[in-house]
C-alpha cells in the first residue's frame, strides 16, 4: 500500500512539474468588435441608410447594459469594420442591392422582403444604390475601431 501511495504521489509531482511547461504563448490579443448594424430601406423613391456614418473617432459602439459607463477599448485601426447591414425592400419587385466603394458588393432584394448581410468593410466612403429606385445613399465609414475585450458574454 506504501509503494502505490508513493508512486502516485511522485505521478502527481510529475505531472504537475511538466504541465507549466507549455512552448504555447496566450497572448491577450483584443476581441474581435461586435459589428455595426446599419439599416438599408429600399424604397422606389431611394435607398435610406441608418446611420450614414460609423467607425468615427469618440463615436460610441453600444455595450451590453452593466458596461454603458466603462471606457472603450480600441482596436488595430488597420482592419475591416465588421458591419451588418438589415435590409428592407418596400417594393414588390424582386431586384439586388449594390455597395460600391473600396470593397463592391450585390446582394439580392426580395420583393417586400427582409434580409442580411455582414461585411468587413476598410476606411472609406461608400454607395448604396438598387436597380428598383432612382436615388443613391452614401454610407461613411471612418478608422476608430471598438475592440469588446471589455464586453462580457460576448464570443
Amino acid at each position: 500500500m506504501r509503494g502505490i501511495s508513493s508512486c502516485l504521489a511522485a505521478l502527481f509531482a510529475a505531472t504537475a512539474l511538466f504541465s507549466g511547461c507549455s512552448a504555447k504563448s496566450h497572448e491577450n490579443d483584443p476581441r474581435q468588435p461586435i459589428p455595426t448594424v446599419i439599416s438599408v430601406a429600399v424604397t422606389a423613391k431611394g435607398v435610406e441608410v441608418e446611420p450614414e456614418a460609423v467607425g468615427l473617432p469618440l463615436e460610441r459602439q453600444p455595450n451590453i447594459n452593466q458596461n454603458r459607463t466603462a471606457p472603450q477599448n480600441q482596436a488595430e485601426r488597420g482592419v475591416p469594420l465588421d458591419v451588418k447591414f438589415a435590409l428592407a425592400n418596400a417594393t414588390s419587385v424582386r431586384g439586388r442591392l449594390l455597395l460600391a466603394g473600396p470593397i463592391r458588393r450585390v446582394e439580392p432584394l426580395f420583393a417586400n422582403g427582409s434580409g442580411s448581410f455582414t461585411a468587413g468593410l476598410p476606411t472609406g466612403i461608400y454607395r448604396l444604390s438598387s436597380n428598383l429606385s432612382r436615388g443613391t445613399a452614401r454610407l461613411l465609414v471612418g478608422p476608430s475601431r471598438v475592440s469588446s475585450s471589455g464586453d462580457l458574454l460576448t464570443p
